[in-house]
């Protein structure tokens, strides 16, 4: 991957040079030949990123388009109307706020919106909890995916125990310690080792009275692997099991990530959603939700999961541009619904997605769900 960043990073002076060079330097002839010589050089500089990009899949061509528009079109563009802009005012002054608005957007999306934690509030309610006491109030957190802890991370953490949730749900995706090639992976088990620990310090400053349960998400392996990863904190995988919560008329289901994945929820695990106690069903990607949104399941339960990351860039009025998930835009983006008897949870995630993809987030704020559960009234 350092290779990958050393290659974008002279991609991106090399092609910014010459954009530079040809922005100044390029006689003025008029706004339509201006366009068409920006037109082929834009096109040009985006073959070239694709080419670097490509190398690293998919998320690598996301990255390099995002280089490719931020850090060589648009600075580009603004120097080209700067040197023109005394012939060309009114067309130059409008190319040169473009450009100004765009550079903004990508510095809030890299330095700004990542960090705006988002608590988001919602209330469950259904008979089958009358047998509790009180309101029970369920943390979930996905995708927190940091390669180390920092500042951020430990920020997360003090408004985890803020909260003092009764449950902690872990739904995949906890540190971000292997590296795409490709279709390939590689896995860096010194590094994992050294980060392990600090988050296991920042876990272990949890104690919710109902225990804390956990699934296997993309990037973390194996169940043996997450197993080792919360050693001594207190936390349980959940891989195709049940727990039977003490005391309160709740169950908590995990699904294997295979499971997670299938649109569609099997003849056993649908058994498993009757009877008297309120099942929590937990996976990392929410594609299983479709059972309910097909209509093929009617099941009074709560569904929860991550992986989507809300998209990490939101459109206003049209939602994520990716989700990486067939459920709807609607809900890959992130909440809490309700769909006749059942509620379906989707969380946009503490972290990003790391090592070729872009680290950005715009219009789409990390989330953990704090969900209080309760019988409704009377």
């Amino acid at each position: 991957m350092i290779g990958f960043e050393v290659e974008l990073c002279v991609a991106d002076a090399v092609l910014a040079g010459a954009g530079a060079w040809l922005g100044w330097r390029w006689p003025w002839r008029g706004a339509r030949r201006d366009a068409v010589a920006f037109a082929a050089f834009g096109a040009a500089a985006g073959v070239a990123l694709y080419r670097v990009g490509a190398g690293a899949g998919a998320f690598g061509v996301l990255r390099a388009g995002c280089h490719w528009l931020f850090c060589v079109l648009l600075p580009v563009l603004a120097l080209r109307a700067a040197r023109v802009f005394g012939r060309a005012r009114g067309c130059a002054a409008a190319v040169l706020a473009l450009a100004a608005l765009g550079e903004g957007c990508y510095l809030w999306a890299r330095e700004v919106e990542p960090f705006r934690l988002e608590l988001l509030r919602a209330q469950v309610t259904t008979p089958r909890l009358r047998g509790l006491e009180q309101p029970l109030r369920i943390a979930a957190i996905a995708d927190f995916q940091p390669e180390a802890i920092g500042a951020y991370e430990v920020s997360v953490f003090d408004r985890l125990v803020a909260e003092q949730p009764d449950l902690v749900l872990w739904l995949g995706d906890y540190l971000q310690q292997v590296e795409w090639l490709g279709d390939r992976i590689r896995i860096d088990d010194g590094w994992r080792e050294r980060a392990s620990e600090p988050f296991r310090a920042q876990v272990r400053r949890l104690s919710p009275r109902l225990g804390m349960f956990a699934v296997v998400g993309d990037v973390d392996r194996d169940r043996e692997h997450v197993e080792a990863l919360f050693a001594g904190t207190g936390v349980r995988v959940l891989e195709d099991a049940r727990a039977e919560l003490s005391g309160v008329p709740i169950d908590v289901i995990g699904l294997s990530r295979a499971r997670s994945r299938r649109p569609a929820i099997d003849i056993a695990l649908a058994q498993q959603l009757r009877g008297e106690r309120f099942p929590v069903v937990i996976g990392h990607a929410p594609d299983y939700m479709r059972a309910v949104l097909d209509g093929g399941l009617r099941a009074d339960a709560l569904f929860l999961a991550g992986h989507t990351h809300g998209g990490q860039v939101q459109v206003p009025f049209f939602g994520p541009l990716i989700t990486l998930s067939s459920v709807p835009r609607w809900l890959a983006a992130g909440g809490v619904f309700r769909r006749g008897d059942a509620w379906l949870a989707v969380s946009r995630g503490v972290g990003m997605e790391r090592e070729a993809a872009p680290r950005i987030r715009f219009w789409c704020r990390p989330q953990i769900l704090v969900l209080d559960l309760a019988a409704p009234p009377r």
